[in-house]
């Protein structure tokens, strides 16, 4: 039987976790309730599997425990702010409040944010900002992580720089998180662990030929992964990944040619009401949900599903009867819980 964990105890417990472990209260509870709502909407590679690589990161001090961005440039309806090393949820959240502050009187507002620790799973954020009603665009690079190759090479380049959208509608949002790269450093990290292939050969090992076997990308040489559309269609994904890039490390201005700490991201809030309405906006945003799911399934039990429905339902099914975590997941965390005298979340 499948353990199901409260989502309010994974969050006190693992905020008490990094608070124990130097992170200023405020900011631990950002990074646990982020790392939560990604295992409620799903993504169960980019939550609480993030905890003990966290907490060394803040332990060699390489993730700032106490501070808040600061602002480098404020234009109004855009914000240049250098986090300073400090966790990317606590760095995005902030971005983010900052932007919905100044949203009804601007319109469009724009935050780019500089030097912050991991994110971690982009469709929190977008989820926060579409059910607070703007349409919702962010999107993050790593400078410092070449793990992607440009078509036609076998080098990693860029970082897997995802991206996520948040829609409004009448009902739940659409919620897109995906990724310019073919597959995350974490499922790789998980199939390596589990001594299995992945799924698809989309890693590119240091031969130059296309690889399942998660070892490649690990090896010596290292083999990197390929871009979304792999061997014959990669240079469409990559293009997205450039556009990522110039979005985030090129208007932080820093990453490249200048040497930067960490990851910069990309993020702009639009209100509906500065153009057509909230109304129109999202009365279009639900037919079009609906039109597609209305298409006639290649299977007739599996009907078309929307970006976000899953989540959704996943979301509010966790919220109801618990979390259930991947398998390896407590086993991960357990010995860091133990460490700090914490005692680890337990199933219900």
């Amino acid at each position: 039987m499948t353990a199901l964990y409260r989502h309010e105890h994974l969050i006190e417990s693992t905020a008490q976790l990094f608070a124990a472990a130097g992170l200023d209260r405020p900011i631990a509870q950002t990074v646990a309730e982020i790392l939560v709502e990604a295992e409620l909407l799903g993504y169960d590679t980019r939550g609480l599997q993030f905890i003990p690589v966290y907490i060394k990161n803040i332990e060699n001090g390489e993730t700032k425990r106490q501070d808040k961005p600061g602002i480098l440039r404020d234009g109004g309806n855009t914000l240049l702010l250098d986090a300073l090393g400090l966790p990317g949820q606590w760095a995005t959240v902030q971005a983010l409040e900052m932007a919905q502050a100044r949203l009804a009187e601007q319109g469009v507002v724009t935050v780019v944010v500089r030097n912050c620790a991991n994110i971690s799973c982009l469709a929190t954020y977008a989820k926060r900002a579409a059910d607070f009603g703007s349409l919702a665009i962010i999107t993050t690079s790593s400078p410092t992580h070449g793990v992607v190759a440009p078509p036609g090479g076998k080098q990693g380049r860029v970082s897997t720089n995802p991206m996520a959208i948040g829609i409004p509608t009448e009902a739940h949002p659409i919620l897109i998180d995906t990724s310019t790269a073919s597959v995350s450093n974490r499922q790789i990290e998980r199939t390596r662990r589990a001594g299995a292939r992945l799924a698809q050969p989309v890693l590119m090992g240091p031969d130059g030929k296309p690889s399942d076997d998660p070892n490649a990308f690990y090896g010596d040489p290292k083999g990197a992964i390929m871009p979304v559309g792999g061997v014959e269609l990669g240079h469409k994904g990559f293009a997205f990944s450039l556009m990522v890039e110039a979005l985030t490390t090129s208007l932080a201005g820093v990453g490249r040619a200048e040497q930067g700490d960490g990851s910069n991201v990309f993020l702009q809030l639009i209100d509906p009401a500065a153009f057509r309405g909230v109304e129109a906006f999202r009365g279009e945003t639900s037919a079009l949900g609906d039109w597609c799911r209305d298409a006639l399934p290649i299977d007739l039990a599996k009907p078309v599903r929307m970006p976000g429905d899953r989540a959704h339902h996943c979301w509010q099914d966790r919220i109801e009867n618990g979390v259930s975590l991947h398998a390896e997941v407590p086993d991960l965390f357990a010995p860091v819980f133990a460490r700090y005298g914490i005692d680890a979340p337990k199933p219900i």
